[in-house]
C-alpha cells in the first residue's frame, strides 16, 4: 500500500463513483489496515436508507484525502468484505450483490465503493 495521499475533491469523487450527491457517504481510511468499523457503517446504513462506504479515503471539508490502495491489498480488502458479509457472526443479513462493491479509480489511485440501497 502506498504512502502517498492525494487529495480529491468530493465532486470528482462523486464523478467517479457515478452517483449524485443525495447519498449517504461513508469514508473509511486504510492506512491502517481493514477498518473494523465498516462493519457499524454498513449495520447502520442496512437499517435506514442505505449509502455508500468508500473504503480507502476520508474525508475532509470540501474533500476526500486517498490513500492509495494498492492492487494486491485492493484484492484482500474486497475478499474481506466478501468473507465478512456472508459471515452470520459479522452480518446478520447480507444485503450487497456482486455489482455492489466496485473498484472505482480516483485520480492516481483507486477505492473499494460498497453501495448499500
Amino acid at each position: 500500500m502506498s504512502n502517498d495521499t492525494t487529495s480529491i475533491s468530493i465532486e470528482a469523487l462523486l464523478d467517479a463513483a457515478q452517483v449524485g450527491e443525495s447519498v449517504d457517504w461513508e469514508f473509511k481510511s486504510a492506512k491502517g489496515g481493514f477498518p473494523r468499523s465498516l462493519w457499524e457503517t454498513y449495520s447502520a446504513m442496512a437499517n435506514t436508507d442505505g449509502g455508500i462506504i468508500v473504503l480507502g479515503a476520508s474525508e475532509g471539508p470540501k474533500e476526500a484525502r486517498l490513500d492509495g490502495l494498492a492492487d494486491a491489498v485492493i484484492e484482500k480488502y474486497r475478499k474481506e468484505v466478501w468473507d465478512n458479509v456472508n459471515n452470520r457472526g459479522k452480518v446478520s443479513c447480507n444485503l450487497l450483490k456482486n455489482s455492489d462493491v466496485k473498484i472505482t479509480p480516483c485520480g492516481s489511485t483507486k477505492v473499494i465503493l460498497t453501495l448499500l440501497f
